[in-house]
């Protein structure tokens, strides 16, 4: 065991001198019907490497719980372990007329959302939080800019997300053409977007349209989309102030229409900015199927 040890550092420490080492830690002290608990939600670990000047290799792992286990009777239990998963193996390769994405890729169809929503340690996007998309999966995507502000990305992927093998034999098609600043939790601008993804099936299509936008000037950023799937409909409207250096106010507002069924979350909070790549923020969520929640949220940095 120590040999494998000392073999895993020396291994690290070869890889982190060529390229670099990041993580990012998620957690939360959260209240709710009268019972307190700190929760463990995320923890990625990331390494990158510039093979040459037109090309990058990325891996991310991911800490998270596992969704489901079976017991020996072969019956769905649900499993609290920690367990890694492999979420990226990504090669990028620039050439003169865009980008080519290979391997175990992020997805096109959530990214600029979430960077408009912002807070990822707080709350997943919108998208993700309701399970449209996943977001990461197996194929190759390429990607085009035109004067500068306008991108086209098309993928080809597996359809079953980075946790799970190819089962139908049926591959996705996702189409982003997005307009403006890409990441507006970053950098001031605005954006206007859609998103539209097709997995074909023995019976019909099963089909994402996502239309999205947002902007970010003088500490104000607004974003706001509207996604439909062949089951379900949302729409999410999230503001966020900038108060000072340190800190920031929000509110978001999401309503999920579904089978006849109207799902609303609500959720405000502020965030403190502690320097050091540390983040805290209290907030309260609420859902019309549940009680109000009360929740501290911490992330980490490195």
């Amino acid at each position: 065991m120590k040999k494998v040890t000392i073999l895993l550092s020396l291994f690290t420490f070869v890889f982190a001198y060529n390229g670099s080492i990041t993580g990012v830690t998620y957690f939360d002290y959260t209240r709710e019907n009268d019972a307190s608990a700190f929760n463990f939600n995320r923890q990625y670990f990331s390494y990158s490497i510039d093979m040459s000047n037109d090309a990058k290799f990325k891996v991310v792992f991911d800490v998270g719980r596992t969704n489901k286990a079976t017991d020996e009777l072969g019956n769905n239990i649900e499993d609290t372990r920690l367990v890694t998963f492999l979420k990226k193996a990504q090669l990028d390769h620039k050439c003169e007329w865009g980008m080519t994405n290979l391997g175990l890729i992020g997805t096109n169809t959530y990214g600029i959302q979430e960077k408009n929503w912002g807070y990822r340690f707080i709350e997943k996007s919108a998208l993700d939080k309701n399970k449209f998309v996943s977001t990461a999966d197996l194929g190759v995507g390429v990607s085009m800019n035109f004067l500068n502000n306008f991108n086209v990305g098309i993928q080809y992927l597996n359809g079953e997300g980075y946790k799970s093998p190819e089962i139908n034999y049926i591959q996705k098609i996702n189409l982003n053409v997005n307009y403006g600043e890409t990441n507006l939790s970053k950098n001031s601008g605005a954006n206007l977007g859609v998103v539209y993804s097709s997995e074909l099936t023995e019976d019909s299509p099963l089909t994402l349209f996502s239309l999205y936008g947002g902007f970010a000037f003088r500490g104000i950023r607004f974003g706001t989309e509207l996604d439909i799937s062949d089951e379900k409909a949302l729409t999410s409207v999230y503001l966020n102030y900038l108060v000072n250096r340190k800190v920031s106010i929000f509110s978001r507002y999401d309503v999920l229409e579904e089978d006849s069924d109207k799902d609303k979350f609500f959720i405000s909070g502020l965030v403190y900015n502690c320097g050091s790549g540390i983040l805290i923020s209290p907030n309260i969520r609420k859902s019309n199927k549940d009680e109000l929640v009360y929740k501290l949220n911490f992330q980490f940095t490195f």
